[in-house]
């Protein structure tokens, strides 16, 4: 956009800040809408209390992200036209939504925000509800690929390939790391059930869990190979002097640092739960906090990822 001013270092630097806490916010609100309504669609869904929690943290979520994906989208504006002044101006606006890439793209993801706080406010709780946000959640992990680097690699094969592997990589992930509060909420009302119940629910649970979480994995895994090679095109060296490369790497452990925990979880938490009679409580107490860590890590990725979209890459 010709003819705005160029921000001072200092704004630059306060707009910097507003991308990166605002797509953090907006990344894990998003994760939220999709991983926590999609957890239901493969769980037992005889557990009132947990499916409860979730929708009243759906409820949180989707206004969460609505204004924060409109703080995200007043930071590109910002970063486009030289400050957080121009982003008010009408002409800004006009210019933004109608002369570059990014309107369509920008005013479909609006809609849906505004579509997912509709159905906050719906007053029924059915799988019609969860259906609703499990698909505005997808659209929206979907969408982003058009507001960052997968977008730069054009109309050809490889800007396809690139946009492909980007939403495989975040609907894998929302499947992940959005199904693990719903997870704990699952976790802490089977504490109410007869100790004799406990362990095989929880099993079953986290089987349920296990087996969709190893197939994100992979995908997590195959698509984020994909994603980098993208960006340095053969040259893997070029990561290791760009502050790029050193986001990239700091996601990397924490995903890894995750997969430990999850590998905790599935082979030595279960099986000793339901092998140790005597020592249920302590021992559902301990894959609890196993799965919390497991969050806080995930929402740590997250805070990698929100940082790295506005990281210029390598290539």
């Amino acid at each position: 956009m010709e003819g705005m001013d160029h921000a001072s270092g200092t704004e630059m630097i306060t707009i910097f800040r507003v991308l990166v806490l605002a797509r953090w916010i907006h990344f894990s609100s998003v994760f939220v809408l999709f991983g926590s309504a999609f957890f239901w669609f493969y769980q037992d869904n005889g557990l009132p209390r947990a499916r409860c929690a979730t929708a009243k943290l759906l409820c949180i979520a989707a206004p969460i992200a609505a204004f924060t994906g409109l703080g995200w989208l007043a930071g590109i504006l910002a970063n486009m036209t030289g400050g957080f002044s121009n982003v008010v101006n009408l002409e800004t606006l006009r210019l933004f939504f109608f002369e570059t890439q990014f309107g369509a793209v920008a005013f479909l993801r609006l809609m849906l925000l505004g579509a997912a706080v509709l159905v906050a406010l719906m007053p029924w709780r059915n799988k019609a509800w969860f259906s609703a946000h499990l698909h505005i959640g997808a659209l929206l992990l979907i969408n982003q690929a058009w507001l960052g680097h997968a977008a730069e690699g054009g109309a050809g094969l490889l800007g396809v390939l690139m946009i492909v592997a980007y939403c495989i990589h975040v609907i894998a992930a929302g499947a992940w790391v959005g199904g693990l509060p719903p997870l704990l909420f699952v976790l802490d009302e089977l504490r109410g059930l007869r100790h004799d119940q406990t362990p095989e629910r929880t099993h079953q649970v986290l089987s349920r869990y296990s087996v969709m979480a190893i197939a994100a994995v992979a995908l997590i895994a195959v698509s984020g190979i994909a994603n980098a090679e993208f960006h340095v095109r053969g040259s893997p060296d070029a990561l290791l002097h760009t502050d790029y490369g050193v986001v990239l790497f700091t996601k990397a452990i924490l995903v890894i640092a995750m997969l430990a925990l999850a590998f905790f979880n599935r082979y030595v938490a279960m099986p000793k739960l339901r092998a140790v009679a005597k020592e249920r409580d302590g021992q559902t107490a301990k894959l609890r906090a196993s799965v919390a860590m497991e969050l806080v890590l995930g929402i740590l990725v997250l805070c990698a990822a929100a940082l790295l979209g506005v990281t210029p890459p390598p290539q």
